[in-house]
């Protein structure tokens, strides 16, 4: 199936479904909503639970391929003079820290719980020496 076809099928369910909603919207008699539905009214309700549903699934994937696109943006260590922005991962103290929202400068990670989550616990901070040279 062709993205066309699916399209087609889709406004076809569509407006089926309309249709179907208008039929309900009327005024029936009590008599007539005890009656049992015909086949071709479970068709046509089928049809428009499945519009309705791969409507959703749709927008869905139309939002999971935004997020993929993203993909991490690790922005090396933290920078107190740097802003940051969600889904940002930085470097602190040893650790990977992910920024869950526009972090404001200064603000470090682990300080505030509502801008920062830990994503991997470093085991301690690296500390670099300086090479000494030994004489030969």
């Amino acid at each position: 199936m062709t993205g066309n076809d699916d399209e087609e099928q889709l406004a076809f369910i569509a407006a089926r479904a309309e249709e179907i909603r208008i039929g309900l919207n009327t005024n029936l008699t009590e008599e007539q909503l005890q009656r049992p539905l015909s086949r071709r009214s479970a068709h046509a309700l089928v049809a428009a639970t499945t519009a309705a549903t791969a409507a959703k699934l749709k927008a869905l994937a139309a939002r999971i391929e935004a997020i993929e696109e993203g993909g991490i943006r690790y922005l090396g260590n933290y920078q107190r003079a740097s802003s940051y922005s969600k889904g940002d991962t930085v470097t602190h103290s040893g650790s990977l820290w992910v920024a869950l929202k526009t972090v404001a400068e200064g603000t470090a990670p682990g300080s505030d719980p509502a801008c920062w989550q830990l994503a991997s616990k470093g085991d301690r901070p690296v500390k670099r020496t300086m090479a000494v040279s030994t004489p030969a």
